[in-house]
């Protein structure tokens, strides 16, 4: 993210206000700010997602484990006593 938000920077203050304005960039600093919460927001969905991958991994695991347990007797936990 970080080299990302610099090459955007770079980019921004090498350009000149007509640039800008063709670009439609009225405010450099706010279009800064914006790009940096976007790419912030970017990595913590991946990073969501990731752990998501992990936690369904996990629960087959335990399904498959648990299925196994019950195939030895170990009652059903969906059928009431």
């Amino acid at each position: 993210m970080p080299e990302q938000a610099n090459k955007m920077i770079n980019f921004l203050n090498h350009q000149t206000k007509e640039e800008l304005a063709t670009l439609q960039i009225m405010n450099i600093t706010e279009a800064i700010l914006t790009a940096k919460k976007v790419l912030t927001l970017r990595v913590f969905v991946k990073t969501l997602e990731a752990r998501c991958r992990e936690m369904q991994r996990d629960v087959y695991n335990f399904e498959i484990k648990l299925t196994k347990l019950q195939n030895k007797g170990l009652p059903s936990l969906l059928t009431s006593a």
